[in-house]
């Protein structure tokens, strides 16, 4: 069980890690702004989820030859067994042969499993309680035809059993957690009140900076991949398909074209937000942040765009030894953002930072919090 829960919290905050950045962007496109509580609880739905196929799944069996013919389970399908059972053990063994009795324990843990279901679902989506309750139990359903199924054929046999007393169990646990959620405080935002200052202009912070430079940094990358992909299909295409071995020279010149689409890509999504629009890069865009330039000069926009990004692009280009200062540029950039949210960029071309929903720049100019 042990091992159970540790890769359950591993698996969850590994799936939440890779999920962050587009779960940043959905919270902003949503509701104008970030909500680290709303982030905490996906955090933990995503580590109850991987809870739910850790205790339903595993851990696999050996499934060496003979295993099957003697240990398939089947599946049970008296819905009154739990309690005939514990009747029969009341009987012969009273009221503490009960309380230490593993179908006791076994039912207990089934509802227990389902109570965060009730509570996160019900808090964070905000559903209905029936609809709660529906879920519950077609989640559980699921969780039973896996069984049933051997991992639906990718195990050799059933070797769980598939319980439809787990239905009732599990929904009546669902049940307690949306109890629980109603009788608890509520720290999370609803989304009605998220929606409603969805277009409310807020301080320029520095964590907000900060997040708009790691969202572009996560551009910059998707860029370089999509660059180089469409570069090399455009490339094999070229040389007649992929079906041959490629050659020693074609494998440089697909090298080439690879590094010069993907540099071809980052360029033009570090200059062209600059060169349209508000001037601001996409992951300004993101979180609502507009760079205001003196008379609103466009080419301190651009210069802005090339003074961290372009230019270290400009610098992986050009390799060693003018790649080694593009971690220098990224952390220069990190520690001035920290010390002022115009940024390195903002203090080389003279620029400041507000935000893109206020009416006027004195709305919500760059704010630095003591």
């Amino acid at each position: 069980m042990t091992s159970q829960v540790t890769g359950s919290i591993l698996v969850g905050l590994a799936v939440s890690a890779v999920l962050f950045l587009p779960l940043v962007v959905w919270q902003y496109r949503r509701y104008g702004r970030f909500d680290a509580l709303r982030m905490l609880w996906t955090t933990a739905g995503f580590i109850y989820a991987a809870a739910i196929v850790a205790f339903t799944v595993f851990p696999l069996p050996d499934f060496t030859p003979g295993y099957c013919a003697a240990h398939a389970t089947h599946p049970l399908l008296d819905p009154l067994r739990f309690p005939r059972e514990v009747i029969d053990v009341a009987r012969t063994g009273g009221l503490t042969a009960v309380i230490s009795d593993w179908v006791v324990w076994e039912f207990a843990l089934n509802m227990v499993l389902f109570i965060p279901f009730g509570l996160i679902v019900r808090r964070v989506f905000e559903l209905p309680r029936g609809i709660v309750l529906i879920a519950a139990f077609a989640t559980s359903l699921l969780i039973e035809l896996t069984q049933l199924t051997g991992n639906w054929g990718l195990a050799p046999c059933s070797y769980r059993f598939a319980d439809i007393t787990d239905l009732f169990t599990n929904t009546a646990g669902a049940a307690i957690g949306i109890a629980i959620e109603r009788l608890t405080p509520r720290l999370l935002s609803t989304k009605t009140h998220l929606l409603t200052q969805r277009e409310q202009a807020r301080p320029v912070s520095r964590g907000r900076r900060l997040l708009g430079m790691l969202l572009d940094f996560w551009y910059l990358a998707l860029a370089v991949v999509i660059g180089g992909t469409i570069a090399s299909t455009i490339y094999a295409l070229g040389q007649g398909g992929t079906g041959h071995d490629l050659t020693a020279d074609q494998l440089l010149d697909l090298e080439r074209w690879i590094f010069t689409g993907a540099a071809a890509t980052a360029l033009l999504v570090v200059l062209v937000p600059a060169i349209i629009g508000t001037g601001a890069s996409l992951g300004q865009r993101t979180v609502y942040l507009t760079p205001a330039a003196h008379n609103r000069a466009r080419w301190r926009l651009v210069a802005r765009a090339i003074a961290v990004q372009g230019s270290s692009i400009i610098f992986v280009a050009l390799g060693i030894p003018w790649l080694l200062l593009v971690p220098v540029i990224a952390f220069a950039a990190a520690v001035t953002t920290c010390v002022t949210p115009r940024g390195l960029s903002g203090l080389i071309t003279g620029c400041r930072f507000v935000d893109a929903r206020a009416t006027s720049t004195t709305a919500s100019a760059d704010h630095e919090p003591a």
